[in-house]
């Protein structure tokens, strides 16, 4: 269908990209958080995003809007999978994950510091633990651990919007500035680590 020119449209939209730590491989070495981390330091959102599914990432193209399009963003999140216990694990095993799944979400929420940039400046930069989810398993179930409380509204919300313009990269960096934490650089997967960026599309209108 072709397009109307001159004509936009505003679409509420979210764009996600995650940090994907696989699940042990039936045979061979598993990987950690650590060794899933293309740079020892820091981790790159919206960045990679080649040979992901749309459980991993909404995005077409590495850093940068599809087509003319661009996009205010409003709200920023992140958001941490529930770990999950390995099919060999033993019932010693899967209880001692569900203690310790909480200290390694705080691990990862205390240990590093979140920023958004676009076209190289860097719009806001604080601890990761400023960027709730907002969603996730409901308070009380003691077996998840999740950042923040089950309400959409209880995510963290720029003043004003945040413009990404048509062709202009943007990128979110989650850096550990001391390093990655020992009880979380050999964490083992299924583990995604979102972020989440909430706003408007701005489109051509077909």
């Amino acid at each position: 269908m072709a397009k109307v020119e001159g004509l936009k449209e505003k679409v509420h939209y979210s764009l996600y990209d995650a940090f994907f730590v696989p699940p042990p491989p039936a045979t061979g070495s598993a990987l950690t958080f650590r060794t899933a981390m293309a740079d020892p330091r820091v981790i790159r959102f919206f960045v990679d995003v080649q040979n992901k599914t749309p459980l991993e990432t909404n995005m077409q193209a590495a850093g940068t809007l599809p087509s003319q399009n661009s996009y205010e963003v409003r709200a920023m999140r992140v958001v941490v999978s529930s770990l999950l216990p390995r099919k060999d694990d033993t019932k010693i095993e899967k209880a001692r994950l569900s203690i310790n799944e909480p200290e390694i979400l705080g691990l990862l929420l205390y240990g590093s510091v979140t920023s958004l940039i676009v076209g190289e400046k860097i719009m806001i930069q604080q601890p990761t633990f400023g960027f709730p989810s907002g969603g996730g398993p409901a308070a009380g179930l003691a077996s998840v651990a999740t950042n923040g409380i089950a309400d959409p509204s209880a995510i963290f919300k720029f003043a004003e919007p945040v413009p990404i313009t048509a062709q202009q990269n943007f990128r979110v960096e989650m850096q550990f500035p001391r390093d990655i934490p020992d009880g979380l650089a050999d964490v083992h997967g299924p583990l995604r680590v979102w972020v989440m960026l909430d706003g408007y599309l701005i489109r051509d209108v077909q």
